[in-house]
């Protein structure tokens, strides 16, 4: 019988103390956002979407080195075609897609470009209804020089 009214006066104990935490957030403002009304501002250095980098010529500022596709964890996630011209040894990117769908957003591609031609947008907005549309091109990831001076470190 002592057992039961412990229980009892423990259960009483716990509803009232439910009650008050209840009652002290009830006066007030609410801290969440109607989402796709009021969108959320988040830091600089939030990793969003992959974006190439173009030079103020609006050359591309990838060299075509490929570190970005060694240093991913999910693998063959990004994938460049680049063929080198014999007369001025310079390298012109062909092809650069990045899956968007599988990538983690880790950054670690970003933070290895020697040239820094890779960055992470605040876009954050990025669902799609087909896989196939979250396959980027390099017409999809490349920015305008005006866009890639505000990225440039």
């Amino acid at each position: 019988m002592i057992k039961l009214i412990n229980k009892t006066i423990s259960a009483i104990i716990e509803i009232a103390r439910g009650m008050a935490t209840i009652m002290k957030h009830f006066f007030r403002e609410p801290i969440t956002l109607e989402y796709p009304e009021v969108k959320p501002v988040f830091n600089d250095r939030q990793r969003g979407r992959l974006a190439l980098l173009t030079e103020a010529d609006g050359s591309d500022t990838c060299i075509g080195c490929m570190t970005c596709t060694k240093v991913c964890p999910c693998g063959d996630l990004i994938q460049i075609k680049a063929t080198r011209d014999r007369e001025t040894k310079k390298v012109d990117v062909e092809e650069f897609t990045i899956d968007i769908g599988r990538c983690i957003f880790c950054g670690n591609c970003t933070e290895v470009c020697p040239k820094g031609a890779i960055v992470c947008t605040g876009q954050f907005e990025l669902a799609d209804y087909s896989r196939n549309k979250l396959v980027y091109d390099k017409k999809a990831l490349t920015l305008s020089p005006e866009e890639s001076e505000r990225y440039r470190k």
